[in-house]
């Protein structure tokens, strides 16, 4: 009589091995380590810095050009140094305007002449100087010209430098101002269009801008 071997195991114990090995509990394990790598890199973010940097003061700067101590603005500096009454033909007249920049930063600056509408316009000679007022009773500017000898315009705007002038903060200059009466303003006495007894304005503009 053959003899059957009986396993000592319960029927299906390897089978049930087999299905938790390959189930749902190794994965459940698998999951769980997922999760413990998740909470690391969490736990490395939370640590973190910041740092703040800032400027220094920004301002601006200033111009300001003043005309002997004024500022001619609003109202028109009185350069009442510069006239003279009873200008013959041939005859000059000089004065000397100091200049200012009071301001903070360098600027340049031009002037331009505006003669009033006097028939006695075109006769008028001017030229600006870098001199002082000189010769037979200060009557004419020393020094180099700054801009053209140049006749008025009636009624008319002419520039009276060559090219801007510039000034650091702080600094001056004198600019000295000439005029003549042309000798041919003698021609027209007795005529119709004689300048005798006329008289004329002329306002000398500044202008300025940052250098």
């Amino acid at each position: 009589m053959s003899r059957q071997e009986v396993s000592s195991s319960p029927p299906g114990f390897g089978a049930r091995v087999r299905s938790w090995m390959s189930g749902g509990k190794p994965r459940a394990v698998a999951s769980l380590g997922i999760v413990f790598g998740l909470g690391a890199i969490v736990t490395l973010a939370a640590w973190s810095d910041t740092a703040t940097a800032t400027s220094g003061v920004f301002s601006t700067g200033s111009i300001d050009l003043q005309i002997d101590g004024q500022q001619g603005n609003p109202d028109a500096y009185a350069f009442t140094a510069w006239s003279k009454a009873g200008l013959l033909p041939g005859e000059r007249s000089s004065a000397k305007l100091p200049v200012q920049n009071t301001g903070t930063t360098p600027l340049s600056y031009t002037i331009s002449a505006t003669a009033s509408s006097s028939d006695l316009a075109p006769y008028m000679v001017f030229v600006l100087k870098d001199g002082e007022p000189n010769g037979e009773s200060g009557n004419r500017c020393s020094g180099n010209n700054l801009g053209p000898v140049t006749w008025m315009e009636k009624g008319g705007t002419l520039d009276a430098f060559d090219e801007p002038r510039t000034l650091a903060p702080g600094e001056s200059e004198y600019v000295c101002f000439q005029i003549r009466l042309h000798p041919d303003a003698a021609d027209t006495a007795g005529t119709s269009n004689s300048v005798e007894g006329k008289s004329v304005d002329v306002a000398f503009s500044f202008h300025a801008t940052a250098a």
